[in-house]
């Protein structure tokens, strides 16, 4: 019998209401079907995350991870099914198998227990950085466009802004909101993982770091940096401060350095809107450090 965790099905539920009830109601049966369908046979207890769950399994001569996700209306899950196709293996987990139907994927088993987050934060950057440049691979032509997203960013900055009582300077949405109006025409047509950070990058056998879990748009890698310092943010004010991270990036990247900090910039006053909306209590302050030494270093 499939057991669902207590804390994930509680939260999925005081999330989602009765979908959501249902959805964990249905989750023992559709892992029953997938391990026959897939000939798996799960090895250990579920773990979870904020959205899915993950398994321990094997199948013929295959210890691997089957992961089942929410379902999706934005076609998150097929375009990180594609990514992981693209990319093959090459700095990111190997797929193996998807039903996106069933929101479900058979992937290669990583060190779960080992992230980014058990090295220093110097050598953290540079990981990360190395493996963004990596996955900029071309797009294909389904992934969204950057430009549609700075333009969507450009366009509700100050609305939202508004709607949560200005909780920023006025001066900082506004010129959040006219670089990404002014970078949206220029946007390159690469893969970027904008989601790449210590909890996304796994210990591996062969290589030694591997990306999981992409999100991705079609545009310019410089994109995909700004979650990096929010991740380490105290770790990184005491050892260098954001400019030297963000260097550490660049430099281990291959990266323009103004597109770095104009994007940056673009998505730390996002984040910090988002944060705001979700009622996050810890990121918001964060978002406000980063902008406030972007704005002293121009």
């Amino acid at each position: 019998m499939i057991a669902i965790p207590e804390a994930f099905a509680a939260r999925t539920i005081a999330r989602s209401g009765e979908a959501g009830r249902r959805w964990i109601e249905s989750l023992p049966g559709r892992v029953t079907e997938l391990c026959t369908a897939w000939d798996l046979e799960v090895e250990g207890p579920a773990m979870y995350g904020e959205w899915g769950l993950v398994f321990a399994v094997r199948g013929p001569n295959l210890p691997a991870i089957l992961k089942v996700t929410w379902p999706d209306e934005d076609g998150t899950l097929e375009r990180a099914v594609m990514a992981l196709t693209l990319w093959n293996g090459r700095g990111a987990v190997r797929l193996v198998r998807a039903d996106v139907g069933r929101q479900a994927l058979l992937l290669e088993r990583l060190d779960s227990a080992a992230d980014l987050s058990r090295v220093g934060v110097e050598e953290a950057l540079h990981v990360a950085g190395a493996l963004l440049r990596r996955l900029a691979v071309p797009a294909p032509a389904e992934f969204p466009s950057l430009g549609a997203v700075a333009r969507q960013i450009s366009s509700s900055l100050p609305r939202r802004w508004e709607r949560q009582g200005r909780p920023l300077p006025p001066q900082v949405v506004e010129r959040a909101a006219d670089l990404a109006r002014h970078l949206a025409p220029s946007v390159g047509s690469l893969t970027v993982n904008w989601d790449i950070h210590d909890g996304n990058v796994l210990r591996a056998e062969r290589e030694p770091w591997l990306v999981i879990d992409p999100q991705v748009v079609a545009g310019d890698p410089e994109y995909g940096v700004a979650q990096l310092l929010w991740w380490r943010l105290e770790e990184i004010e005491t050892r260098g401060g954001v400019e030297w991270a963000l260097d550490q990036v660049v430099n281990s990247a291959g990266l323009d350095a103004a597109l770095t900090r104009a994007w940056t910039y673009v998505r730390t006053v996002d984040y910090w809107l988002s944060g705001q909306e979700a009622g996050l209590t810890i990121d918001p302050p964060r978002c406000a450090r980063v902008i406030e030494r972007l704005e002293q270093v121009g």
